[in-house]
């Protein structure tokens, strides 16, 4: 069949969600959903085989009556559900950032301040609702017929079907300890020890967890330490965060304190306008955090090639260094694990989020070659020190370069073009819905 018939022969499965809301079509087709309504057809330059879908009018928010879940529209940011649920003391495992979308967070896993105690986002996800290529609308769960489907949407990204509906499970916290703590510029080595010391003995309380960050400013020609600190409780001291709120690295300035999640949102979402016109494009590295070496190794080369390489126009070149623990990693295989099967004896491992924030004139292929370079210097670096990376990239912070699903276990991977092939035989969301990682 040829695309453009593959495209007019599934346009009708495309559900509206309701009354006054709809997904957006592009090429011009026209179809109705599958109560009969007309779907609104827009042209969008996406390319001449496929078609654009928007889930902006799909933003359902409904607490069920036990307050156990929440079902959630795609359309949805996370600071959207932050503030609904606040009212009940409620949250969910849901993105570091409010101003992070849905969908695409939770179909490539889910890192949240909470994965320490709970684990994937996707891991606490009660029910799916999705169309399938065959324009039939399900719910997905563990248990029932669709529970392959299930498995592979924790994880196996846009491939399989279109989500209309998640039932996420809720977490009783009005309160947590969270903010920002900075330390200058001249702190790096106390920085690394922090990192080290954390992932390795601070992150065994599931409660905490950490975002450091270590920001190269061109215009400055320093390098910037900070750290975002959580921790689920009012505990304004935890043990667990000593490394990063203690003496050895003395905060010069820090907003940690009692708050919601809602108002984390409201207080760190309004510095993300200041990027806006700007482009952010992203590197991760999957290192075993026991080995301080690594951590230095992956933390000076990175600086030192920034400081000679680093495209005109970049802003900011940035490293991250959150921890992914034993606990996080036990707590994702409930309801018949994910396609990731993390390496549990590895733990805790370090996904290093590399981050270019550039003027929107900076190429990609710019920013990737400084990628390249930069990194085949780390690798032949840790080499050297006789340090391998650990294999799993994580797919919501990789670069398109890097072949993710190459670092899942193979049989997963097998597993997952089975799924695909017995929900979607035409690849109607592979081939017809670019974008995004597909299961190849």
């Amino acid at each position: 069949m040829a695309d453009s018939q593959k495209v007019k022969s599934h346009v009708n499965l495309f559900s509206s969600g309701g009354n006054d809301k709809y997904l957006v079509v592009s090429c011009g087709l026209v179809g109705t959903n599958v109560d009969s309504k007309p779907i609104k057809c827009e042209y969008a330059n996406i390319n001449s085989s496929g078609v654009l879908l928007s889930s902006f009018g799909l933003t359902q928010l409904s607490l069920s009556d036990d307050q156990s879940t929440v079902n959630v529209g795609p359309g949805n940011r996370w600071s959207n559900i932050y503030d609904y649920l606040e009212p009940n003391g409620l949250t969910v495992v849901g993105g570091r950032l409010g101003h992070v979308g849905v969908p695409g967070y939770i179909l490539g896993g889910g890192v949240s301040y909470f994965s320490n105690e709970y684990g994937w986002a996707s891991a606490n996800v009660a029910s799916v609702t999705v169309v399938l290529a065959d324009g039939a609308v399900t719910q997905v769960t563990p248990e029932n017929e669709y529970s392959d489907l299930f498995w592979a949407l924790r994880g196996g990204s846009s491939s399989f079907a279109l989500v209309t509906n998640f039932e996420l499970k809720t977490i009783k916290a009005p309160k947590v300890m969270v903010g920002m703590a900075s330390y200058g510029s001249d702190v790096a080595e106390k920085f690394i020890d922090a990192i080290h010391s954390f992932t390795v003995d601070g992150s065994k309380d599931p409660k905490a967890a950490t975002i450091p960050m270590a920001e190269y400013i061109p215009a400055l020609g320093t390098a910037s330490y900070s750290a975002i600190l959580f921790y689920n409780g009012e505990n304004e001291s935890p043990a667990a965060l000593e490394s990063f709120l203690g003496s050895d690295l003395n905060a010069t300035t820090s907003t940690f304190s009692s708050r919601s999640m809602s108002d984390w949102s409201k207080e760190l979402d309004p510095a993300l306008s200041l990027l806006k016109g700007s482009k952010q494009r992203f590197y991760v590295l999957n290192i075993h955090a026991s080995n301080k070496q690594a951590i230095s190794i992956v933390h000076d080369t990175f600086m030192e090639v920034a400081r000679e390489d680093l495209p005109v126009g970049v802003l900011v070149a940035a490293l991250a260094f959150p921890a992914v623990t034993e606990k996080f990693i036990t707590a994702s295989t409930v309801n018949g694990g994910d396609p990731q099967s993390l390496d549990v004896d590895g733990a805790p491992y370090i996904w290093v989020e590399e981050s270019i924030t550039s003027v929107a004139t900076v190429s990609d292929d710019d920013v990737d070659a400084f990628y390249e370079k930069a990194n085949g210097q780390i690798v032949k670096n840790l080499e050297a020190a006789g340090i391998e990376l650990a294999k799993f990239i994580y797919l919501n912070d990789a670069n398109p370069s890097q072949d993710v699903f190459s670092t899942i276990p193979p049989e997963n991977l097998e597993r997952l073009k089975s799924i695909r092939s017995k929900y979607d035989q035409d690849r109607i969301f592979t081939d017809l819905m670019p974008g995004g990682f597909k299961v190849a």
